[in-house]
């Protein structure tokens, strides 16, 4: 009788083992998609920029006579800018002009502003340009311009 085994204890080294692989096996995955769902609201939230970049991204360039300029970015599977800004009615024309030329122009009842420019591009960059012109009396026009790239 003199040959009985005890058990053999596990040392606490091996527990404490035991509970990180465990910690880090479940918790893993949830600190994973905690941190998945913090980036994902981010998505979408433009961020202000100067407006020499964005236009310049849009391949055009601020009119002298702008003011009012607030610009915006947005960096996810593809790029993107939006600048708005006012300039004189009557200088906008030869500014879309000169900017995009060939561009396909629409007028009122085509499109949801007063003057709307569309351009498109098969460029490696820069995918499309759309311009939104609304005229508002005596007041300068308000110009939208959205450029987008593959």
């Amino acid at each position: 009788m003199g040959d009985e085994t005890k058990p053999a204890k596990p040392r606490a080294r091996t527990w404490i083992w035991v509970t990180v692989l465990v910690t880090l096996v479940c918790g893993g995955p949830l600190a994973l998609l905690g941190w998945g769902a913090l980036v994902w609201d981010e998505i979408g939230e433009g961020q202000e920029m100067p407006c020499a970049a964005a236009l310049s991204f849009a391949e055009a360039t601020l009119p002298r006579s702008a003011r009012d300029a607030t610009c915006r970015g947005w960096n996810w599977q593809d790029d993107q800018v939006a600048a708005d800004f006012r300039m004189p009615s009557g200088e906008v024309a030869g500014w879309l002009a000169g900017t995009y030329p060939g561009a396909t122009v629409r007028t009122v009842g085509s499109c949801g502003a007063d003057l709307c420019l569309d351009a498109s591009y098969d460029s490696a960059g820069l995918a499309s340009v759309a311009v939104e012109v609304t005229y508002e009396g005596r007041r300068p026009a308000l110009v939208h311009l959205v450029a987008t790239s593959w």
